[in-house]
């Protein structure tokens, strides 16, 4: 019964999509909008998911009206009607063409100047001279300074695990952003998203310095982690063996906000999420297989009571 309301759902989805399509090419069509009003009183869930397609046009919408023109309200916009299937190549081309620069500059930036990287769903181990090990996350790049005896890893995205052999001579130091965090003989993770970076320590002891850090920096030890965005910082308790569960396929949520789940799980999805429910915010505890991405996306959803819309292949709005 549940994987019938799963495809009712998807399906729910796929035609919320075609209609939007059709209703942007003849918006003024009498037949296709009685047909259209049909359709989407029919069911509780054909509603649901139109209203989940008219909000995720919005998004568009407020790209620079020249460019996209109104998605949300086609009675504002009315091009004649030869003209209309023009207008909506034209947005879908320019759509396409900004799905390209989204997905690909930043990729190729980072491959200039990253020394390891790694794609969807795809971990790398990496082992170094001195004995030191690295385990990339998914979607992560590093650059890696090992001249002169330096031992230095800048983190360019994503997330990483370290396995350190002390050097006291030696420092090992991991740079993400404005945060630089040293070794004192352990083994941590460091996740960085934009400009926000966690750093938590399985075991023995890191200092992290950098803005906004306190001066002096804050030194943790195992089981503790702190979390760096914009001007704060958080420090947190948590289980060690949790840190860094990644790398053994799992994902582990401790009474955090489901934003924050699926922000961890994003890196091994092929479909880009967006989170529109407003459950966002309640927090979730549960243990996830990352080898299943999607069906742990659709746990952590029903942990919420919120619903996934698949509005296409590349595209997953919670709701």
């Amino acid at each position: 019964m549940a994987t019938d309301s799963h495809l009712d759902k998807k399906n729910a989805s796929r035609e919320a999509t075609e209609w939007f399509i059709l209703m942007q090419d003849e918006p003024d069509d009498a037949v296709l909008c009685a047909r259209f009003e049909a359709w989407r009183s029919a069911s509780s869930l054909n509603s649901e998911a139109w209203d989940v397609m008219q909000q995720t046009a919005g998004l568009i919408s407020r790209l620079p009206p020249t460019n996209t023109g109104n998605w949300q309200n086609t009675s504002r916009y009315n091009p004649p009607r030869r003209g209309r299937k023009l207008v909506s190549r034209a947005v879908v081309s320019l759509a396409a063409a900004a799905c390209m620069a989204w997905f690909i500059a930043p990729d190729v930036l980072l491959r200039l100047r990253a020394d390891a990287q790694t794609s969807t769903a795809e971990t790398r181990d990496m082992a170094l001279a001195d004995g030191s090990h690295i385990r990339l996350a998914p979607k992560s790049a590093i650059a890696l300074d090992c001249a002169g005896g330096r031992r230095h890893v800048t983190l360019l995205a994503g997330e990483a695990f370290f396995t350190v052999t002390h050097d006291a001579s030696h420092p090992f130091v991991v740079t993400a952003g404005k945060v630089t965090t040293a070794d004192i003989g352990t083994s941590f993770d460091i996740r960085r998203s934009g400009e926000r970076v966690l750093v938590a320590v399985r075991e023995g002891r890191v200092r992290v310095t950098g803005d906004p850090v306190r001066p002096g920096g804050e030194e943790l030890a195992g089981g503790e982690a702190l979390d760096i965005h914009q001007d704060t910082t958080h420090r947190a308790l948590v289980a060690p063996d949790h840190i860094g569960a990644w790398g053994q396929g799992l994902l582990v949520a401790d009474e955090e906000p489901m934003r924050d789940v699926v922000d961890h799980l994003r890196p091994w999805l092929t479909a880009r999420v967006m989170v529109l429910s407003p459950q966002a915010t309640r927090h979730i505890t549960g243990t996830y297989t990352l080898n299943a991405p999607d069906e742990a996306l659709e746990a952590i959803a029903r942990a919420q009571q919120a619903t996934l819309y698949h509005i296409s292949p590349w595209l997953i709005v919670i709701r």
